[in-house]
């Protein structure tokens, strides 16, 4: 098995889940299961000996809760998960709960601990904004009750303290939930970053390459747009390892990742292949513009210098590129074309750009070099 066909064996591995999608995957799963252990909770109370309820209201209460939860959730199966869905249930599990805690003895229920429930999944899942949201309701629906129950309009220090006292838990667990959600999420973004991005020059790596592809071709895809991929591999790398040891080599290659930078747009994706190889992803991208950015990057490389124990050390590189839909449909297809393509640059001498399919695009500028 020739080195290209290698790389589209491992390029298989592109199939992985979008991270986010996972997530809200798992959020969602979480709150299913507080709503049907919210409901079988509140059913236990109202079979409690002695409980002084309206059982009538909050089964059926209960009732049309769990038949929005089976018409929401589970006959819409297909359905890709959402935050605005995670919202409109968390939002439906407050009223839900307010009404309960209206007909089992409204403010001296011993349910009213049950608020907790949306506030915490609110500040673990949505976000500070949304908490704020949700504690404002559960303050409305919980004023709404000391009203009704007193009879008359909500004044006195008396009862302000009160009211005070027993919504003042319920922000605080709020404030530190959120607080300790933000840690988690920003220990979450270090940890994502490390893992999609190559340590030495800080390009993506592939595991990102193949996740941002995926997203990528779709868009190209639904949209009937097109895309590009180049293979870059450094021509001198090895002489200069032998030469000025592997730190000048390294080096280097930062230098030529620099240099693709300067000439590449913010949407494009460069990722390190390995070693001195790397890739770069060309959304929304013909293959005339895709030649045309892969010679604009063969020749910024070609002009960087580094220096190196006084000496300017300079490097090339050669470029293969193919394209989506018009050389192949696929990603494993796409880098073996790409692959093949930057061989052929390597076999005519270097220092060039070919396009799958072509001949070597750049020719008569690389020989003027």
């Amino acid at each position: 098995m020739g080195k290209g066909s290698r790389r589209a064996a491992d390029a298989r591995v592109n199939g992985m889940p979008d991270t986010e999608q996972l997530e809200l995957k798992g959020f969602h799963r979480t709150l299913a299961e507080t709503l049907w252990l919210l409901l079988i909770l509140i059913l236990v109370y109202l079979v409690i000996p002695g409980a002084d309820v309206d059982v009538f209201p909050i089964a059926a209460a209960s009732a049309a809760f769990a038949l929005m939860i089976i018409g929401f959730r589970y006959l819409n199966l297909f359905t890709r998960e959402a935050r605005w869905k995670l919202v409109v249930e968390t939002l439906a599990m407050t009223l839900l709960i307010a009404f309960v805690i209206w007909h089992t003895g409204e403010q001296h229920s011993g349910l009213v601990n049950l608020y907790l429930l949306p506030i915490v999944f609110a500040a673990l899942t949505l976000g500070r904004t949304m908490t704020l949201a949700v504690v404002g309701l559960i303050t409305v629906l919980y004023l709404y009750g000391w009203h009704a129950l007193l009879g008359q309009t909500f004044y006195g220090f008396e009862v302000f303290a009160h009211v005070l006292f027993q919504l003042g838990p319920f922000a605080l667990v709020a404030y530190l939930t959120s607080m300790l959600a933000n840690d988690m999420n920003f220990s979450r973004r270090i940890l994502r970053d490390l893992s999609e991005t190559d340590g030495m020059t800080g390009v993506a790596n592939m595991r990102a390459f193949y996740m941002a592809f995926e997203r990528e071709l779709l868009r190209a895809q639904r949209e009937r747009t097109e895309l590009s991929v180049m293979m870059i591999d450094a021509d001198n790398l090895k002489e200069t390892n032998d030469r000025f040891g592997h730190e000048a080599g390294n080096r280097l290659i930062v230098g030529i990742v620099d240099s693709m930078s300067s000439v590449l747009r913010r949407s494009d994706l460069i990722a390190r292949y390995g070693g001195d190889e790397f890739v770069v992803l060309l959304p929304n991208t013909g293959l005339q513009a895709a030649g045309d950015a892969a010679e604009r990057l063969r020749r910024s490389i070609e002009r960087m210098a580094i220096d190196v124990e006084g000496t300017p050390l300079r490097a090339t590189v050669s470029v293969g590129y193919a394209g989506y839909p018009d050389t192949a449909h696929d990603l494993q297809e796409l880098i073996a074309l790409a692959d093949q393509a930057m061989y052929r640059s390597k076999k005519a001498g270097r220092n060039r750009v070919t396009r799958y399919g072509d001949g070597v695009y750049g020719d008569m500028a690389s020989a003027m070099a």
